[in-house]
């Protein structure tokens, strides 16, 4: 049995079909991935925390903090709870930038989200219940920059005991 031979032309007809089709694919993935973008970059992030009974006490903790640098859409830890609790606590926290803007939340205990824009010299203040299982290892601020770059991010959070 001979194989079937086709003409150039249609050979060429075939693959800009499938060139047209393979392109529309990696279009369409490339979008999606774009629109449900949920990580980014975070450079030089430095912590320091203290706290009044130990990490694991349910007692006060502070921690504060910076990034050098941050893009896209990266979660940054700002207070660190070494998991074992369990409860509701309120969340106070100051965040500031020094170039470029961005939005900022928390997971408040009620499930909503809470937060707002930070841009130099308007930093973001943030005072909310947040709860706590033993399976959370730190309270994570949730940034989005846009797709710019944002420099000198410095925070200070305290977790309390509510009350």
């Amino acid at each position: 049995m001979k194989p079937e031979r086709r003409s150039s032309s249609a050979a060429r007809t075939a693959w800009l079909t499938k060139a047209r089709l393979g392109a529309a694919f990696g279009a369409t993935l490339w979008a999606l991935a774009l629109a449900g973008c949920s990580s980014g970059t975070l450079t030089g992030v430095e912590q320091s925390c203290e706290s009044s009974g130990g990490l694991l006490s349910t007692d006060k903790v502070s921690c504060s903090g910076s990034a050098g640098a941050a893009k896209g859409a990266p979660s940054l830890d700002i207070i660190d709870t070494d998991g074992d609790l369990s409860g509701t606590y309120r969340l106070q926290a100051s965040i500031s930038v020094g170039q470029g803007t961005a939005k900022a939340n928390v997971m408040a205990a009620d499930g909503e989200s809470t937060g707002g824009t930070i841009s130099p010299g308007q930093p973001l203040r943030l005072d909310a219940e947040i709860s706590l299982d033993e399976d959370d290892e730190e309270v994570s601020l949730a940034l989005k920059t846009g797709g710019k770059r944002v420099k000198d991010l410095v925070y200070e959070a305290t977790r309390v005991p509510r009350g």
